[in-house]
């Protein structure tokens, strides 16, 4: 099961708010997700990042932190934890 720790609503480009996750059955908590919005209304999470620099370019950059490498488990993760965010929250 997945429950929402906190939520901090912040919008900014895609970006729609910071939160942290609890992951009840492996007794694990990840902070630092990222919930976004496309212009077509459809709704992603992204994973918890660090920032960067290119050592060629001086450009800032992110990196994941934590990654789930197979695209569909990925999915049903993304899918399971906007379902929390929408009980959480109180969205319909």
């Amino acid at each position: 099961m997945i429950e929402i720790v906190q939520f901090r609503p912040i919008k900014r480009n895609t970006l729609r708010g910071f939160f942290d996750i609890r992951l009840t059955e492996l007794t694990m908590e990840i902070r630092g997700l990222t919930l976004h919005e496309a212009l077509n209304g459809s709704h992603w999470i992204g994973m918890p990042s660090k920032s960067y620099t290119k050592t060629e370019t001086g450009e800032l950059s992110w990196q994941n932190v934590v990654d789930i490498y197979d695209r569909e488990k990925k999915r049903k993760f993304d899918r399971a934890v906007l379902d929390a965010l929408k009980e959480f929250r109180g969205d319909e």
